[in-house]
């Protein structure tokens, strides 16, 4: 059986408003009354607050033409007016009739795929991108396996073929244009990256023709940037959720053992220093090499505690050999009987122990709040002491459940444990992921970007050998991808984080 070629595995966009796979995602209409923070849409009317935390973009032949696939970060919903508040300012303010779409949540998969790479500085997905030299070929998409740097596209006349390259690399097997293409795709000569292009065979060159374009990776167009607003009110950090729906649209051939990572900062793995070491509170010690490693705001990785299994910490910023990093102050937290309902966001204490935290996710696995008989697990941020087996557990003085073991702090799924000299340290990805095979083609679906997705387990993977295993995809057939992103309280940006997948199979 043939292996499906890398172009037959496509990644779209879900969202929660969608009513069936493959819906397309419906083009919005902006009304007058917007401005450079806002856009307002009389038409969108469902309840507050639904679509905080979308990803939008404006159409590519928007009639602001400054707008034209400007993506933005919804900050705010207000149902009454339709206004969407954004993260950042925009270059231009809407227009009454500028068209846009927003993306949000995990329920049903859309029709849109996600993005490819920006050539010449626009998305080909969006705006169209011609041959300038070779008339006739309109670039559709750029895969990302093509990378950053100079495409060239190259028509040998002769053979009425179309070939491409990246950079100073030999060019590829070349496409057959010697009849109209629609959606056709050229191959780099890895055979794995690759562009695809419409043709108009009686438009093509009589002579052989070159034409380039320089590809960069595009920006927050699937997940948004951290924004500061997103721990105000002192709460602590958040756990985020997005999903990414992936798809074998090979007419017969299945993809095995397809399995996926994400990438992370550059920069070899290291080890604690002689005479260092770092506890469970906020603290520094240093590496024998740092070389190369990000100057603030990234995650570690002790390979050697908890039996190999491993520990993480937040580095607030590295000097030199140095790392300075956030103390552990989440924990997960086992109850059951659970009679009143404790909510995301809910400060808890424990009735004998004193300890305090607050709810950042909670996560029923058997019963009910109703029944008095919920179980299941709270993952709690900003902990203060240690909650004891079998104490009641409290939010306003009220006995809401009880714990079934004492909490165990943590990060990223992870047990906190103290780092002692010679550890092995390796830099991690900034974000988790986790497989959601949807039921019936449907995937879960969480009240907001915040509330984890059900029945789902994380894990850092961030090489082949550390890859999430999805199974075997047949042809035609869905899989999903959640993505966590962990932010501490005092959480940096950086830039250049590389949150992609990467996927392969046999």
């Amino acid at each position: 059986m043939p292996t499906p070629t890398a172009d037959r595995l496509r990644v779209y966009f879900p969202s929660k408003n969608l009513s069936a796979d493959g819906d397309a995602l419906p083009q919005l209409v902006a009304d007058a009354g917007g401005s450079l923070t806002t856009i307002v849409d009389a038409a969108l009317t469902q309840a507050d607050d639904y679509w905080n935390g979308a990803v939008g973009w404006f159409d590519g032949n928007t009639p602001t033409a400054v707008l034209q696939g400007q993506f933005f970060h919804v900050k705010d919903f207000e149902s009454t007016t339709g206004t969407l508040t954004l993260s950042k300012e925009l270059p231009a303010v809407p227009a009454a009739g500028d068209t846009f779409r927003l993306a949000l949540g995990g329920n049903w998969r859309s029709a849109q795929e996600t993005f490819g790479m920006l050539v010449g500085g626009v998305l080909p997905e969006l705006k169209t991108v011609s041959g300038v030299n070779i008339t006739g070929l309109t670039l559709k998409k750029a895969s990302a396996l093509l990378g950053t740097g100079t495409l060239t596209v190259f028509y040998k006349r002769a053979q009425q073929m179309l070939y491409i390259k990246m950079g100073a690399q030999a060019y590829g097997v070349g496409l057959d244009t010697s009849v109209n293409v629609t959606g056709g795709i050229v191959f780099a000569a890895d055979g794995q990256a690759w562009l695809q292009v419409d043709i108009v065979a009686a438009l093509l060159p009589t002579v052989d023709r070159t034409d380039t374009w320089t590809l960069a990776y595009p920006e927050r167009t699937l997940t948004p940037d951290y924004e500061g607003y997103e721990t105000k009110n002192d709460i602590g950090g958040k756990t985020r959720y997005r999903l990414e729906c992936v798809k074998n649209t090979d007419p017969a051939d299945t993809m095995v053992d397809l399995s996926v990572y994400t990438g992370k900062p550059s920069g070899a793995q290291s080890a604690i220093a002689s005479g260092q070491s770092l506890g469970l509170v906020a603290g520094a010690f240093d590496v024998t090499d740092a070389t190369g490693w990000p100057v603030k705001g990234f995650w570690i990785r002790n390979k050697t505690v908890n039996s190999g299994v491993g520990d993480c910490r937040y580095v607030n910023y590295r000097s030199g050999n140095t790392l300075y990093c956030f103390g552990v102050d989440w924990a997960l937290l086992a109850f059951n009987t659970g009679a009143s309902e404790i909510r995301q966001g809910d400060v808890l204490t424990g009735a004998t122990s004193g300890a305090t935290a607050v709810v950042d996710q909670v996560v029923v696995t058997s019963g009910t709040w109703g029944g008095g008989n919920a179980a299941g697990t709270l993952l709690l941020k900003k902990v203060v002491g240690t909650f004891s087996n079998t104490e009641y557990l409290r939010v306003s003085s009220v006995n809401m459940a009880r714990a079934t073991a004492a909490s165990v702090l943590g990060l990223r799924g992870y047990t906190a444990v103290a780092w002692a000299a010679a550890n092995v340290i390796e830099l991690m990805p900034d974000v988790d992921v986790g497989a959601n095979k949807p039921a019936v083609n449907q995937y879960e679906n969480p009240a907001s970007e915040t509330v984890a997705p059900a029945n789902v387990t994380f894990q850092a993977a961030f090489s082949a050998a550390t890859a999430l295993y999805l199974n075997h995809l047949g042809p035609a057939k869905l899989h999903g991808v959640w993505r966590r992103e962990w932010f501490m309280d005092g959480h940096q940006s950086r830039a250049g984080i590389d949150a992609d997948t990467r996927y392969f199979w046999s």
